[in-house]
C-alpha cells in the first residue's frame, strides 16, 4: 500500500548537531546524551542514561569558587508543611544572617500572609522573624518568578538553597509533572552553579526505592507506582550524579513519612497515604500485622538537614529515619485493635468497606512495598537518636489526629 521511502538527501548543517545537550534553556548548564534523556531514563530503568555532564566552562568557573558558605538560606518551598518548620530552624542558627523563604502567592492571599498561616496552623514557635524574607520566588517560573535585580541579587549572595517544593499529586503522570518538577530542579541546580557555590540539599521521597528492578519500570501508573514516585526516582538519580561527579555540592534527602514535630505533634494528616491506611485500620477495628513505616518528626528533619548543610563533613546523601525498626504492633496497641496477618487484614476491609474505596491504597501488597521502601538510616555522624520513642511519639500523634469511620457510609469523624 505504501511505497518504501528513503532519505535521499544529508541535512548542510549536521555538523552543527551537539551530541549532548541541554534539556531546557533555564539549565543551559547541564548537558545530557538524549534530549529527552529524564524519559528515555524512565522508559529503560536506567539511571545510565540521566548522567548529567557540566559545560566544561561552567565546571572549570565552579571549581575556582570558595566553598559554599553558611549565612544565607534559600528555601522553596516554605510555606509547605516542611518547608516551614525548615525556615523555623535555619532562622534560629548563629551563622545565618538571613533566610529566604520562596513562597507562591495564591488568590487573596500574599506570600507573606501563606507563610504566616503555615506557621500558625502548625504551631511553630521557635523562630526568628527577624532574619526571614519572604519573597514570591518558586522553582517553577524562570528566574523563580522574580524580577531580574533581584535574581541576580540572589544569585550573587545566597549560600545554601533547600528546596522542599514539590508535588503530592499522586494521580498524575511522570508526564504531567516533568515541566513543574523536574525541569524547576535543573533551573535551581543551574543558579547554586552561577556567581558562587551554593550548596543545595533536596527533597526526595523514600517511594524511589520501589523502582528497583527493570519489572518495576514496566508496571502501570498506580497509586504507589506512581509519576510522582518516578519523578523522585528521577531526581534523585540526577542528583546521584552529579554528587558522584562532584562539580555541583548536592545532598539527596531520601525522606520517608514527615510526622508531626515531637512537641506539637501536628502534620498534614489524613493527606498522607500514611494515615489514611491507619485510618482503615481503625475503622475496622484490626491493624495488619507487618513492619511499620518509616517516619521522622518534622523538627527531627528540620535539624538534621540543618545540622548536614552546615556542618563539617556534609553528607551527599541522607536518609533521615527513624534509626531503629519498629511493627505496627505499636500502632495496634496504641489504638486497642487486633493484630492480624495481612490477607486476613484485608479481608475484613473488603467485607466492610467497599473494595473501590480501598483499591488504590490496599491493591499491592503494602507490606512488601513497606520493606522495599525502608530503607536504613542515613544521618550525619553527630546525630543522636537514642531518644528516638515509638510509643511517646505515636501517642502524641494519635492525641492530634481525628480519624474518620471509613466503614460509613457518609464518613464522620472519630477521635483515635
Amino acid at each position: 500500500m505504501f511505497d518504501e521511502y528513503t532519505f535521499s538527501t544529508v541535512a548542510n548543517d549536521g555538523h552543527l548537531v551537539s551530541p549532548v545537550v541541554a534539556l531546557t534553556g533555564d539549565a543551559p548548564s547541564l548537558l545530557f546524551s538524549r534530549k529527552y534523556a529524564d524519559v528515555a531514563a524512565l522508559s529503560a530503568g536506567d539511571h545510565e542514561l540521566l548522567r548529567p555532564i557540566v559545560d566544561p566552562s561552567t565546571a572549570e568557573q565552579v571549581r575556582s569558587m570558595a566553598p559554599p558558605a553558611d549565612e544565607i538560606a534559600l528555601v522553596f518551598g516554605a510555606n509547605g508543611f516542611v518547608g516551614a518548620h525548615l525556615v523555623a530552624e535555619l532562622s534560629l542558627r548563629p551563622g545565618i544572617t538571613t533566610v529566604y523563604a520562596g513562597v507562591r502567592s495564591a488568590g487573596d492571599s500574599s506570600a507573606a500572609e501563606r507563610f504566616e498561616e503555615t506557621v500558625a496552623q502548625y504551631s511553630i514557635t521557635g523562630i526568628d522573624l527577624a532574619k526571614i524574607v519572604v519573597i514570591e520566588a518558586v522553582p517553577t517560573r524562570t528566574n523563580f518568578g522574580l524580577d531580574e535585580d533581584t535574581y541576580l541579587r540572589l544569585r550573587g549572595t545566597v549560600d545554601q538553597v533547600f528546596n522542599s517544593a514539590s508535588s503530592t499529586d499522586y494521580d498524575s503522570s511522570y508526564l504531567e509533572l516533568r515541566q513543574d518538577w523536574f525541569v524547576s530542579l535543573l533551573r535551581v541546580v543551574q543558579f547554586t552553579l552561577e556567581d558562587r557555590r551554593k550548596h543545595l540539599t533536596y527533597m526526595g521521597s523514600i517511594g524511589a526505592f520501589i523502582y528497583t528492578s527493570p519489572e518495576d519500570f514496566l508496571r502501570p501508573d498506580s497509586w504507589w507506582y506512581s509519576g510522582y514516585c518516578q519523578m523522585k526516582w528521577i531526581n534523585g538519580q540526577l542528583l546521584g550524579w552529579l554528587a558522584r561527579d562532584g562539580v555541583a555540592s548536592v545532598t539527596l534527602v531520601e525522606s520517608p513519612y514527615v510526622l508531626g514535630s515531637t512537641t506539637v505533634g501536628k502534620d498534614p494528616g489524613r493527606v498522607y497515604s500514611f494515615w489514611r491506611a491507619i485510618e482503615l485500620a481503625n475503622s475496622v477495628g484490626a491493624m495488619w500485622d507487618g513492619p511499620g513505616m518509616n517516619y521522622a518528626p518534622v523538627d527531627v528533619l528540620a535539624r538534621v538537614l540543618a545540622d548536614n548543610a552546615l556542618g563539617d563533613g556534609t553528607l551527599p546523601h541522607l536518609v533521615p529515619s527513624n534509626p531503629v525498626p519498629y511493627s505496627n504492633a505499636v500502632l495496634a496497641s496504641a489504638l486497642g485493635l487486633d493484630l492480624v496477618p495481612w490477607a486476613e487484614f484485608k479481608a475484613i476491609v473488603d467485607s466492610k468497606i467497599p473494595a473501590e474505596k480501598t483499591a488504590s491504597l490496599l491493591g499491592s501488597d503494602v507490606n512488601d512495598l513497606i520493606r522495599r521502601s525502608n530503607a536504613p538510616s542515613l544521618m550525619p555522624s553527630s546525630f543522636d537518636g537514642s531518644s528516638w520513642d515509638h510509643d511517646a511519639l505515636f501517642a502524641l500523634y494519635l492525641s492530634v489526629i481525628q480519624f474518620r469511620d471509613a466503614t460509613a457510609r457518609r464518613p464522620r469523624l472519630v477521635t483515635a
